[in-house]
């Protein structure tokens, strides 16, 4: 076994691991079931030889396998269990709350939206549904960079509580929008 390629492989994994376990729990909600796919995916670009890929195609290469191992983790979920057997379902059914069952995604995004402070909304806005870089945001709302960047933390910080005090099945809707987002994948 070559050394350079085993320490490249524990270098990926270490940096890469936490990115990809928040997307695979953003789709699954469960995360031993989240670590799971994603050290699955490890080991298969290990087994297939990928693991010599440039940075630039590794990162997206792995976003993608990630994702395609959580839909069929989902769907052989699905073929095993209906809703009403899912040991989580019992929780999320005997919810009074179902307000927040019916919302569609795009109302969860305003509501989640809502919560943030005018100034950390305007910034949050600019710089993931406008494309702005924070140099940009800093610019032309004439604030130091710095403080663009405690704006944007203070944001995700915010959503991220947001996103956890949810029911269980709106949990993972909005960690997956809010993911989407965030370019956390």
């Amino acid at each position: 076994m070559d050394i350079q390629r085993k320490i490249q492989f524990e270098k990926r994994f270490k940096q890469h691991y936490p990115r990809l376990c928040c997307i695979a729990l953003g789709y699954v909600a469960d995360r031993d079931d989240a670590e799971d796919i994603v050290q699955e995916a490890f080991i298969n670009v290990w087994h297939k030889g990928l693991d010599g890929l440039s940075d630039e195609e590794f990162v997206p290469y792995m976003t993608k396998a990630v994702k395609n191992n959580c839909i069929t983790f989902l769907r052989r979920q699905q073929q095993t269990l209906s809703i009403d057997e899912h040991p989580a379902a019992a929780g999320v059914l005997d919810d009074d709350s179902h307000d927040e069952e019916t919302l569609s995604p795009g109302e969860m995004l305003e509501r989640a939206l809502a919560i943030l402070p005018p100034k950390c909304r305007e910034v949050f806005l600019m710089a993931k549904m406008q494309g702005m870089k924070y140099r940009e945001i800093a610019a032309a709302l004439s604030l130091s960079e710095k403080t663009v960047e405690n704006q944007m933390s203070k944001a995700i910080r915010l959503l991220r509580d947001f996103a956890s005090a949810m029911p269980f099945a709106m949990v993972a809707v909005v960690t997956l929008v809010l993911s989407i987002i965030l370019n956390c994948d």
